[in-house]
């Protein structure tokens, strides 16, 4: 699904260039609900892959990528405020649905256990299909009168640069840019698989497993709205920096700690990893302009896919990962880890690149 999901913010953003964000978002919604509705009535897991996976993480890559082009072009002069808002939005959504989910699965659930899944997938499907064709109405694009109203420099505004796709995947900005995604992301891609496996077996109860990774939505979301915002203040080269110092300590810690200090570095880890999902956008737009923004940063957001795969598969091919709760057992936990420390470094020189790149274009 976030393979799907990445793809989807490269189309989408295609589609949002050329034809604008409500467009889009209306093709989005349309996808991600049919395919939740879709889902209800799937009998084999194929199917499943092509109505949840793959219509549904297309849908939502749709229109995650054109909220954030839209927002920022209504905060020209503060896009990491307005690639977080969009950002935290997507990050709150865990927190809401993990519980409304669980709630609908009980209420369907029969007294062998069994969850009878199709009211599940039709409700969900249902509201969320209202609720974002009600959304839809209301995007739309600022007009010249509003940002006039603004006062801010042309510059600004209009940006000092817009860059086609083809003239962008020349520059190596941009695959700085592309492969800065790809390793900050590493540490959690290893982490959201372990999660909960590995929290009962560093000592948390089952309970207190299950509350760690929905709490990750929240500590997610307010990396990406917090951090974001501060790039408009301290620069984004600065909150990177922060936020790799942030990911590195986490990956060190995940080698050994257990009980609720694992609880406050799964924390960690999904805080610094919602910072960059927001700052990467607004960056993306400084460096390639607003114009094609959407199929900028869709093309750089392949990076996340190829990184949750990539790291996965070396963590479970060639460092044997694996956390069995039965015998509460751990293997290759710590060379995995070290691993995401190592991927948590490399984002610094990349930003140095990025941030030189900057300031000799605006010199």
């Amino acid at each position: 699904m976030i393979f799907a999901f990445v793809f989807g913010n490269l189309i989408g953003g295609v589609i949002n260039d050329k034809k604008g964000p409500k467009l889009t978002c209306i093709l989005g919604v349309a996808l991600f609900s049919v395919g939740v509705i879709l889902t209800a009535f799937v009998k084999s897991p194929g199917l499943f892959y092509l109505t949840y996976a793959v219509m549904a993480g297309l849908g939502s890559g749709f229109a995650y990528g054109a909220c954030i082009s839209c927002i920022q072009k209504w905060l020209p002069h503060k896009r990491g405020l307005a690639s977080g808002l969009a950002c935290s939005a997507f990050g709150l959504s865990t927190v809401v649905f993990t519980p409304v989910s669980n709630m609908l699965m009980n209420q369907w659930r029969n007294a062998e256990g069994i969850v009878n899944f199709v009211p599940v997938f039709l409700t969900l499907g249902i509201v969320f299909a209202v609720a974002g064709f009600v959304a839809c109405l209301f995007i739309s694009l600022p007009d010249e009168e509003y940002l006039q109203g603004l006062n801010l420099p042309a510059k600004t505004v209009s940006g000092d640069v817009n860059f086609t796709l083809g003239q962008a995947i020349k520059l190596p900005a941009f695959w700085a840019l592309f492969f800065s995604i790809f390793f900050i992301n590493g540490t959690w891609n290893l982490c959201v698989p372990l999660i909960k496996d590995l929290g009962m077996v560093r000592g948390l109860t089952e309970s207190m497993a299950i509350a760690c990774v929905s709490f990750t939505g929240i500590t997610n979301a307010a990396g990406r709205l917090i951090m974001a915002s501060l790039s408009d203040k301290i620069g984004r080269s600065n909150t990177m920096y922060v936020l790799c110092g942030l990911t590195l300590l986490g990956a060190i810690l995940m080698t050994f700690i257990g009980g609720f200090g694992y609880f406050a570095t799964i924390a960690i880890i999904a805080f610094a990893y919602g910072g960059p999902s927001a700052l990467n956008a607004a960056l993306s737009t400084d460096l390639f302009g607003p114009k094609n923004s959407g199929t900028n940063y869709g093309v750089a957001m392949l990076a996340l896919g190829f990184s949750s795969i990539f790291f996965n598969w070396v963590s479970a091919t060639f460092l044997n990962a694996s956390v069995d709760v039965s015998t509460m057992t751990a293997t290759g936990i710590n060379s995995t880890f070290i691993m995401g420390a190592i991927t948590a470094i490399i984002p610094v020189f990349l930003m140095m690149y990025i941030n030189s790149y900057l300031k000799k274009r605006s010199a």
